[in-house]
């Protein structure tokens, strides 16, 4: 283990980690992450709350995320709730809540499922599918203008990218898609998007580029 304060053992107990910290990972009721924290195997606990860089190199399962920090996921994400106003980075196969609150940043390798997002901050993913999806990218914290002066600065756009948005209710703002499906869809400004399919409600942004629509009435 390297230097820093562990306490807690796991089975259940709540645990704080300080300082510089790896450890192999087990079953936690809540636990508090300061520091620079590395979990070499699967996560499990209560209540995960993030205020330093964390590497979870596995799965991480929990009823409640919140990160204000810098995280890194190895494997799959689970999660009751998630309040993101870090930045989350996810490379298993699935990120699973029942509602995701992202202020920060959300990237994820694979798919994005949730009853409910309420996201002001940036997304990019392969697919996120739901119930009710609001991406609002044109929030400006103090997070957000760092990393969009980030991305200026590699020459990338700034905006939340997704391949597949899937959900009963859309509403999306800067936001670049390839396909936006569902019933009823709002497609806000600074959005571009390959193809919309929308069963019900439908409206689209004057300043929005949609360059295909699909509507099959109920």
């Amino acid at each position: 283990m390297k230097p820093g304060s562990f306490k807690g053992v796991g089975n259940m107990e709540n645990g704080r980690i300080d300082g510089v910290v790896s450890f192999a990972g087990g079953v936690y009721g809540d636990l508090n992450i300061n520091g620079v924290v590395t979990a070499e195997g699967p996560l499990e606990a209560a209540e995960v709350d993030i205020d330093g860089v964390f590497d979870a190199r596995s799965d991480l399962s929990c009823q409640q995320l919140k990160t204000a920090g810098v995280v890194t996921i190895g494997g799959n994400l689970r999660a009751q709730t998630m309040n993101i106003d870090g930045i989350v980075t996810t490379y298993g196969s699935k990120v699973e809540a029942d509602r995701i609150i992202c202020d920060g940043i959300l990237t994820a390798d694979g798919q994005i499922s949730a009853d409910r997002i309420d996201a002001n901050g940036f997304i990019d993913a392969r697919e996120i599918v739901g119930d009710n999806i609001s991406i609002q990218s044109h929030h400006r914290s103090f997070l957000f203008k760092m990393w969009t002066k980030f991305k200026e600065a590699v020459g990338s756009k700034t905006h939340s990218k997704v391949d597949l948005i899937e959900a009963t209710t859309v509403n999306v703002r800067g936001v670049h898609a390839h396909t936006v499906s569902g019933h009823d869809i709002t497609i806000g400004p600074a959005c571009i998007i390959d193809k919309v399919d929308a069963s019900g409600r439908l409206s689209i942004d004057p300043d929005a580029e949609v360059r295909e629509i699909v509507q099959n009435k109920e």
